[in-house]
């Protein structure tokens, strides 16, 4: 089978919106400890993007079905926190021609037709101390359209969704760039440094991969155990680092799969490395039978060809090798 690969105009990929037909994901985080197999703690959810607006380019972002722990909403902070994602979800943002966050354009109606309408059962349906002060910090975050838009990037899907991608990655399509992310509960995100490259080959799942590896660097505090920090610096060093891909669709360049890995590990004296804590994050399109655009038989203008690449060379060396008389034929 001839491989197949994407054309990069100006090293710069560019998304197509008007191929972006609404999009459905199955989100999972899951929270490893040690080397164990089995996560600690997991929440699943759908989500799905609609365009609104393709030529102001708004979209719709849906969030629903949320389990946690492979199980419906049954403890209090879990019903709770399912309650409030109904009133923040769909958002409905705007965004540029570069796939980047420009501002959400429905708060007012979260804020004045869902959260003002319906405040006062939620909080009479769960009446408690603790409850109270969920919602209260909650209702902090609707105070202005810029403290709302600001407590979005402590959710993964977001800042992944919105991290730039479509950029100038130069002749060797690899570039030094940064990646935040909210690993730390009630932290603003952390900033990882690292090189974010783009594969022209096409996929088996006809996308196209960018992938972002951060350097390593020193562990936050919050992931160093209590009882082990007097290790450090004597007997080795707590670690962390992050590995990001991303699975645009070769049809418009549209956000297809996405896999994050965090790891934080502990690397003693000789070098030897012991997994401590792991983060994974999978997004995967369900729908992507909607991607397609052209039948498949025929070839796409989208698309640099394996044997046309070859073709192209020997042109070049034909008329490299052409004569002088060859001026006159």
């Amino acid at each position: 089978m001839d491989k197949k690969f994407i054309e990069i105009k100006n090293h710069t990929p560019e998304i197509d919106f008007r191929n972006f037909k609404p999009r459905k994901y199955n989100v999972s985080i899951q929270y490893f400890e040690g080397e164990e197999h089995l996560p600690v703690k997991r929440i699943d959810y759908e989500s799905q993007l609609v365009t609104t607006d393709a030529k102001d380019i708004q979209l719709l972002i849906y969030k629903d079905a949320i389990w946690y722990n492979q199980h419906e909403p049954d403890l209090l902070s879990e019903m709770m926190a399912s309650e409030l994602s109904k009133i923040i979800y769909p958002v409905q943002v705007r965004i540029d021609k570069k796939g980047l966050f420009v501002g959400v354009t429905n708060w007012d109606s979260i804020v004045h037709n869902r959260w003002n309408k319906r405040k006062q059962d939620i909080i009479q349906k769960y009446n408690s101390d603790i409850a109270r002060s969920f919602f209260t910090f909650f209702e902090g975050n609707l105070k202005s359209k810029s403290i709302f838009e600001k407590s979005m990037q402590y959710d993964w899907f977001w800042n992944l969704l919105f991290h730039p991608k479509y950029i100038d990655y130069g002749e060797e399509l690899s570039v030094d760039t940064s990646l935040y992310l909210p690993i730390v509960p009630y932290e603003f995100p952390v900033e990882f440094t690292g090189k974010q490259k783009i594969n022209r080959e096409i996929t088996e799942y006809n996308s196209v991969e960018i992938y972002f590896k951060s350097e390593e660097m020193k562990a936050h505090p919050y992931f160093v155990p209590k009882k082990q920090k007097s290790l450090i610096d004597k007997e080795g060093e707590f670690y962390m680092k992050l590995h990001v891909y991303f699975d645009l669709d070769i049809h418009g360049l549209c956000p297809m799969h996405t896999r994050a890995y965090f790891n934080v590990y502990f690397r003693n004296s000789e070098g030897n490395e012991r997994k401590i804590k792991e983060i994974r994050f999978t997004q995967y399109q369900s729908n992507t039978d909607t991607n397609t655009t052209t039948p498949p038989e025929k070839r796409s203008a989208f698309f640099a060809y394996e044997e046309d690449e070859e073709q192209v060379l020997k042109n070049k060396e034909a008329k490299r090798k052409s004569g002088f008389w060859d001026l006159f034929k």
